[in-house]
């Protein structure tokens, strides 16, 4: 079985092909209209997927929408089956924290362990978390971007070819994973 994975939530997107749980081809982008571009680059490499798995969140609203929809147009145009798997899966280690700045003084917050989630996405405050992070002494903690008072937490963004070992957590749905209503913020000074 084919799958082309997709994972945009965050600044740096990426696109993999695996069988089976072997990479094929791996690609990055930093745009969203580059999305479409990569996908057309790996179909003209390995061919067309038997299924397509996308990162649906949380993460940069524009990002997970464009990934989904690009899911979606695949999907129909191939005939094929397509799920969800939730961003914070993408990661190479198999037990983790992932936090996310969520603004207004609050982050998401991800605790996996042996690749299955244990708590959240969630919104906390980012107090909380500071707290939270203190307990936790020497576990794994990503961020995917900067997270305000924090500046000691590596980033490290999610990657498409991550998704394909966490299939226990696929959805049938698409739909991106948000924590909250969309609103505008202001740009961080």
């Amino acid at each position: 079985m084919k799958s082309l994975l997709i994972e945009n939530s965050t600044v740096k997107g990426t696109v993999a092909v695996a069988s089976g749980e072997e990479i094929m081809e791996r690609q990055e982008f930093t745009e969203a209209g580059e999305l479409a571009k990569v996908i057309q680059e790996i179909f003209l490499k390995v061919g067309a997927p038997d299924e397509i798995i996308v990162g649906i969140g949380p993460g940069s609203y524009t990002g997970l929408r464009v990934a989904s929809a690009m899911a979606i147009g695949i999907q129909l145009a191939l005939g094929c089956p397509a799920f969800g798997c939730p961003s914070v899966f993408g990661y190479q280690e198999v037990s983790y924290h992932v936090v996310g700045d969520a603004r207004l003084s609050a982050v998401f917050l991800a605790s996996i362990e042996d690749q299955r989630l244990i708590r959240g996405p969630e919104l906390v405050p980012a107090e909380e978390f500071r707290l939270l992070r203190t307990k936790w002494k020497s576990a794994k903690v990503f961020a995917i971007g900067l997270i305000p008072g924090c500046t000691d937490l590596p980033i490290v963004r999610p990657e498409a070819e991550y998704l394909v070992r966490c299939r226990q957590n696929y959805v049938p749905s698409l739909e991106p994973l948000y924590l909250k209503e969309p609103h505008i913020t202001p740009k961080r000074s």
